[in-house]
């Protein structure tokens, strides 16, 4: 498969003007929504990455989203070349920036490679729009880049009021090194779990956080390589029904992939345990899983056990990558008044159709859910997508003369 040569995206000045205030705030009805593109992998092909803009903006258009999260994988550093690396990203958002939507982004092991640096071709690139909310606030050498949280207020509240919700991003790394953009850094694999120097921050900033507030916040956290408590359950007693999605391979979890898993990930885990109010925590990387569990638990390997956390994937957005499961986007529903007790959230797919629907809340994990079917992507199924215009013209060029003979007779 050749890589694909992107169109340089211009940024429209009036487009600059529609973004007037970068302020997350729940809705006048009292919710806050959330839409995640997971694993979009462009650069692979041109024709998937038009097909991936086409599922972008299906569900922008679908969903009425506060924020649009893009976890981790927005490009395959690997189909890069050292020349272009840096003009995918501004494909990548176009679909955000026509229509105006706020954006924060996590960064994926394929968004690191000889050819793509996540600093110089993705971070920087990401911060020349004023939609990107994406943030750096750990610069140790091995952190990654965006490790960060954000704040979201009720409808109507100053930004010197306590925050209604926190939302924590972290760099899961992973990938290669960018030798041939990022100057002095050795050749090799990144590691691919959240380094020491973004825990300690994490710890420190939820301390900060709680001494200026004095008050637990509720908060959502999204990385790209899912925990290894995640595969912990799978191996020992998926259960299709309380834990509805698609099941289709292995998890690879943080510390697995370039190196034999040692508890690379622990601190992170007990990290998150450790975090009053925290309700989910969002994944991708695994194209063939979409499901959430509830993590209450012991990790024997590990010497953890779970609180209750709910853990979940997101679903595989882009036409890059593996995988023949239907592209779609998680959507995150969350009720001011009772967001503390409940998360919404469903799997809003690129047929129009939504997958499973459930309730992260005291009894997930117990109830019982309908099985989830595993249908396919329009692309693995032959059958041309809603959003694939070429294939709707060409429809309409076959049966117009058709139809018209007919009208005459």
């Amino acid at each position: 498969m050749s890589g694909s040569t992107p169109n340089q995206y211009v940024m429209a000045p009036d487009r600059h003007a529609e973004v007037n205030d970068r302020t997350l705030r729940f809705s006048e009805d009292g919710t806050f929504q959330i839409s995640v593109f997971e694993d979009l992998h462009f650069a692979e092909d041109a024709s998937k990455d038009v097909k991936s803009k086409g599922v972008m903006n299906y569900i922008l258009e679908k969903e009425p989203s506060e924020l649009v999260v893009i976890n981790g994988d927005l490009v395959s550093g690997e189909f890069t070349k050292a020349s272009n690396s840096s003009e995918y990203v501004h494909e990548v958002v176009s679909p955000l920036v026509d229509k105006g939507k706020l954006w924060a982004s996590t960064y994926g092991n394929h968004d690191s490679n000889t050819n793509l640096s996540p600093r110089l071709d993705v971070y920087d690139q990401e911060k020349k729009y004023p939609n990107s909310l994406t943030q750096r606030k750990v610069f140790a050498p091995k952190a990654g880049i965006t490790n960060y949280y954000l704040p979201v207020y009720s409808h109507k509240a100053p930004e010197s009021s306590t925050p209604a919700l926190i939302l924590w991003f972290f760099d899961s790394r992973g990938g290669s090194y960018a030798t041939n953009r990022d100057k002095g850094v050795s050749p090799g694999p990144r590691g691919d779990w959240i380094d020491k120097s973004v825990v300690d921050w994490f710890t420190e900033a939820k301390k900060h956080l709680s001494a200026e507030y004095s008050h637990t916040i509720p908060s959502l956290a999204f990385f790209h390589i899912p925990a290894h408590a995640m595969l912990k359950y799978q191996q020992d007693g998926f259960d299709s029904r309380r834990t509805p999605g698609i099941n289709g391979e292995k998890v690879v979890s943080q510390g697995s992939m370039d190196t034999a898993y040692s508890g690379q990930d622990r601190r992170f885990m007990e990290s998150l345990l450790n975090t009053t109010g925290l309700m989910a925590t969002f994944s991708g990387h695994d194209h063939k899983n979409d499901w959430c569990f509830k993590w209450d638990g012991h990790t024997v390997d590990q010497d953890l056990k779970g609180n209750g956390i709910n853990m979940c994937y997101g679903r595989h957005t882009g036409y890059g990558g593996y995988g023949d499961a239907t592209r779609g986007a998680r959507q995150i529903l969350l009720d001011q008044e009772t967001m503390k007790d409940e998360v919404k959230t469903w799997i809003r797919l690129e047929d129009g159709t939504i997958s499973a629907p459930v309730t992260l809340n005291a009894t997930y994990g117990q109830d019982k859910y309908a099985k989830v079917n595993h249908k396919r992507s329009f692309e693995s199924s032959g059958a041309p997508g809603f959003h694939d215009h070429s294939a709707l013209l060409m429809m309409i060029c076959f049966w117009l003369p058709i139809l018209s003979m007919y009208l005459r007779r």
